[in-house]
């Protein structure tokens, strides 16, 4: 199902990665917002203002387009290596495991100092469950 299974030992371990990459998509999330806040408030300016603020408006939207596209890319590159972002605002993260011969995923939340629940592969971050052995320990 998965390309790779993380050992939670594994998982464990690269968790100060984790935290650095969650902490950069947060800082692209607050300045995609900024960016888009500020663009909704020029495009509602005056209709002279429109015509000076066409370039203003062009740069903002490529700002926040180049922003996506960096945030795109860095949870794509998490997900080659079968990372699972599940919420930049919560700074979820899951972790293919398995677990009695099931696939489930390892569940991490910023804040927490090592992955300690899972997941089903269908189930949210609501149902989790503590953990207390996977296939690999």
């Amino acid at each position: 199902m998965f390309n790779k299974y993380f050992a939670l030992h594994e998982a464990n371990n690269i968790l100060p990665s984790i935290r650095e990459s969650m902490a950069h998509l947060q800082h692209l999330q607050k300045e995609f917002k900024t960016a888009y806040h500020h663009l909704q408030a020029v495009k509602k300016g005056s209709f002279e203002d429109e015509i000076k603020n066409k370039e203003d408006i062009f740069m903002l939207e490529a700002w926040i387009d180049f922003l996506e596209i960096q945030a795109q890319h860095f949870i794509q590159q998490l997900e080659k290596h079968s990372i699972y972002v599940k919420s930049i605002d919560d700074g979820l993260v899951d972790f293919p495991a398995r677990l009695y011969g099931k696939s489930i995923f390892l569940c991490w939340r910023q804040g927490e100092e090592y992955i300690s629940h899972y997941h089903e592969w269908f189930e949210t971050f609501n149902h989790r469950k503590k953990i207390t052995l996977t296939d690999d320990d």
